[in-house]
């Protein structure tokens, strides 16, 4: 048998183009954008959220002085003048409050009543809320960022 070049058939320059320019246009589509301040930004909302619903059921369960200093850098736990943890948020991120002290009553009512607390990115201007409900003390954060 012999070999000739001439039944010898290729992909062309153009046709290796509309397979590429096709691979990545299914690759764009099917590959979400993912944006990694803002798993940083719900990240450190729930690690401040979690810590609000710790204390407040080490209120409830204890009956201990437990309560959240909110600075705007960072927050520390506390239990009565014993400091348990001090967090320091990520380079570019802010805290908003009203109220600088989150405790709660034994009953698991806030003590100073519901507030909002606002965690705001500073590079990307976007932010994710923690809201105490005023009655019952319930900790709700929403998976949204604004």
């Amino acid at each position: 048998m012999a070999f000739n070049l001439r039944n010898i058939k290729g992909l062309t320059v153009i046709e290796l183009l509309v397979v590429l320019t096709l691979i990545f246009l299914i690759l764009l589509i099917a590959v979400p954008k993912i944006k990694i301040n803002d798993y940083e930004l719900l990240g450190q909302g729930k690690m401040l959220c979690n810590d609000i619903r710790n204390i407040r059921m080490l209120r409830m369960s204890e009956g201990s002085a437990y309560r959240i200093l909110l600075e705007e850098k960072s927050y520390i736990v506390l239990n009565g003048t014993t400091q348990i943890k001090k967090v320091d948020l990520k380079e570019g991120y802010k805290l908003i409050y009203s109220e600088n002290e989150i405790m709660f009553n034994l009953n698991g009512a806030p003590t100073h009543g519901g507030t909002t607390i606002s965690l705001l990115d500073l590079k990307n201007d976007r932010y994710c809320e923690i809201t105490i409900v005023p009655a019952s003390g319930r900790i709700l954060m929403t998976d949204t960022i604004y």
